[in-house]
């Protein structure tokens, strides 16, 4: 599928039929589409973590309004954006940067000391702040996700409403310190027919200057 029916495809789908599971090749696409994604600073701001355990997904299904994507999709991913590794002074950052093969010892350092300078001036130190710029890159490679998906003929689902983020966090076992969800994702295959989409058109949404 092209770009632009796979745009036209993809909808928010709310529950899947449990009979259809996507095939491995088709979902190693996907997951290749979030590493290639763009990110602030090339810092990939996320990690992603695949459920398959059902009695997991049963207990984030009752924090998440009892949403029944969470259950019916073939796959369940959280998506996780960083939070310590993004401190200024922090292994990640160092290790990010040293895999630049374009630059030698001495750039990498000065490159360093400049992305943390600019995370310390324009992001913050805050893990609210540092949490705010890293879920905003994490939506990025949900979207690349979602639309790799729509062009293998695969349905997906983005979940950002829960009960209690901190609950989550327990069924999960996570340390939000290092890392909070950012979003859940499903993907799977429609169980209904999905009706019209309803849009603005594009003189509502473009302005011109």
């Amino acid at each position: 599928m092209d770009i632009k029916n796979a745009i036209k495809f993809r909808h928010a789908c709310k529950i899947f039929d449990e009979n259809k599971k996507i095939k491995a090749e088709d979902f190693d696409s996907i997951i290749e589409s979030a590493r290639l994604s763009p990110s602030s600073l090339g810092m990939e701001h996320w990690d992603l973590l695949l459920v398959e355990n059902k009695e997991i997904r049963e207990k984030l299904k009752i924090e998440c309004w009892n949403q029944a994507q969470i259950t019916t999709a073939s796959h369940l991913l959280v998506v996780y954006a960083k939070i310590s590794d993004l401190k200024p002074g922090s292994e990640y950052i160092k290790d990010m940067i040293s895999r630049r093969v374009d630059k030698n010892r001495e750039q990498h350092e000065q490159y360093i000391t400049k992305i943390e300078g600019f995370i310390k001036s324009n992001v913050g130190l805050s893990d609210d702040k540092i949490f705010a710029w890293s879920k905003a890159q994490c939506f990025l490679a949900c979207e690349n996700m979602m639309l790799m998906a729509a062009t293998l003929g695969i349905d997906s689902c983005p979940i950002e409403g829960w009960f209690s983020e901190e609950n989550l966090h327990k069924i999960l076992n996570n340390n939000s310190k290092d890392r909070r969800i950012a979003m859940l994702l499903t993907f799977g295959y429609r169980l209904n027919q999905q009706k019209p989409k309803i849009r603005r058109s594009k003189d509502e949404i473009l302005s011109i200057v």
